[in-house]
C-alpha cells in the first residue's frame, strides 16, 4: 500500500515521467498496488490535479466521491487529487497517467465530482483521441524535446474538450433520470392520496433516494415534497367537487378520499389554495349548471 502525501507525488514503480509545460505524463508498471490519499493529508490551499488513467495492461480500479469504476484496455478513468481517493491495481499492470492541473482546464471541484470514478469509452470520438494520445505519450513522449509548453497546452485543450463533452452528456443523463424519477413519484403519490401515512420520507424510501435529494428535485420545480403531496390531494378534491357524480358524498367524505381527515382542516387548506371553501366551490358549480 502507498499513502500519497503530495499532490504531485508520483506513484511508486514509475519508470518514465515526461513534463509538457504544466502537464505531466507518467508511465507506471508493476503491481499489484494500492494508492490511497486520505482526507487528513489534503491541503485545501493547493492546486488540484485531475489525473486521467489509461491501462495498457491489467486493470485500474478508482474509488472516489462515493463511486467506483474499473477500466481496462482503451478505457479511461480519472480521479481528482484535491479529494480523498483510492486507486487499486489488483494484478500486474502497465498504465499511462496524465496529470493535468485543474486550473488549466477551467474546472471546479464541483465539476470534477461528475467526472471522477466513471469509465469512459476510448474507442471513438474524443475519448479515442485521448486514449490514443496517452499510448503515443508512452511510446514517444521521452523523445519530444521542442515545443514542450505548446504541446502541454494542446494536451490540456484536448482534455478540456473531452471533459466538457462528458459533463454535457452526464448532465443530460441526469436530467433524463430526474424526469423519469419525477414521473414515477407522481404516479406513486397519486395512487396513495387516501393513505394518511403518505409523507415525503415514505416517497423517498420507496424510490431509493434520500429525503434531501427528493427535496432538491422538488426545489427545481419550485415546490417541496410536502407541498407536492398536499397540492395533489387538493387537486383531486377539487376535481371530485366539480364532478356531479360525487354529489352524493359529503364534503368531509371528499376530503377523506384524498387523505384529509378533519373537515375543518380540509376546508382551510382548500380555501388557502383556491380562494373559496369546498362548500362554496361546489355551490358555485351547481349554480352555473342550473
Amino acid at each position: 500500500m502507498q499513502i500519497v502525501r503530495d499532490y504531485d507525488e508520483e506513484p511508486q514503480d514509475t519508470t518514465v515521467c515526461n513534463r509538457f509545460g504544466e502537464v505531466r505524463s507518467l508511465l507506471v508498471e508493476g503491481g499489484p498496488r494500492e494508492m490511497i490519499r486520505p482526507g487528513r493529508l489534503l491541503d485545501l490551499n493547493a492546486d488540484g490535479y485531475l489525473s486521467v488513467c489509461r491501462p495498457l495492461a491489467g486493470e485500474i480500479l478508482v474509488f472516489q466521491d462515493g463511486k467506483h469504476a474499473a477500466a481496462r484496455g482503451a478505457q479511461l478513468v480519472c480521479y481528482d487529487s484535491s479529494r480523498p481517493y483510492k486507486v487499486i491495481m489488483p494484478e500486474r499492470f502497465r498504465a499511462v497517467i496524465l496529470m493535468l492541473p485543474r486550473r488549466l482546464l477551467g474546472l471546479t471541484a464541483k465539476d470534477t465530482e461528475m467526472l471522477t470514478a466513471n469509465v469512459w469509452d476510448g474507442s471513438h470520438g474524443l475519448g479515442a483521441l485521448m486514449s490514443d494520445l496517452l499510448v503515443g505519450l508512452e511510446q514517444h513522449g521521452e523523445h519530444v524535446d521542442t515545443g514542450i509548453d505548446l504541446l502541454g497546452g494542446s494536451v490540456a485543450g484536448l482534455a478540456a474538450a473531452l471533459f466538457t463533452e462528458r459533463l454535457r452528456s452526464l448532465t443530460e443523463e441526469a436530467s433524463v433520470g430526474r424526469s423519469t424519477l419525477m414521473l414515477s413519484i407522481q404516479a406513486f403519490i397519486r395512487e396513495r392520496l387516501a393513505d394518511p401515512d403518505l409523507c415525503p420520507m415514505t416517497v423517498a424510501q420507496q424510490h431509493n433516494v434520500s429525503l434531501r435529494y427528493l427535496q432538491k428535485i422538488c426545489h427545481e420545480r419550485n415546490t417541496s415534497p410536502a407541498r407536492w403531496i398536499r397540492d395533489e390531494r387538493l387537486a383531486r378534491c377539487r376535481s371530485e367537487l366539480a364532478d356531479p357524480r360525487f354529489d352524493h358524498l359529503s364534503i368531509a367524505a371528499i376530503g377523506e378520499r384524498s387523505g384529509f381527515y378533519g373537515a375543518s382542516h380540509f376546508s382551510r387548506l382548500f380555501g388557502d389554495r383556491y380562494g373559496v371553501t369546498p362548500r362554496e366551490f361546489r355551490k358555485k358549480r351547481g349554480a352555473l349548471s342550473d
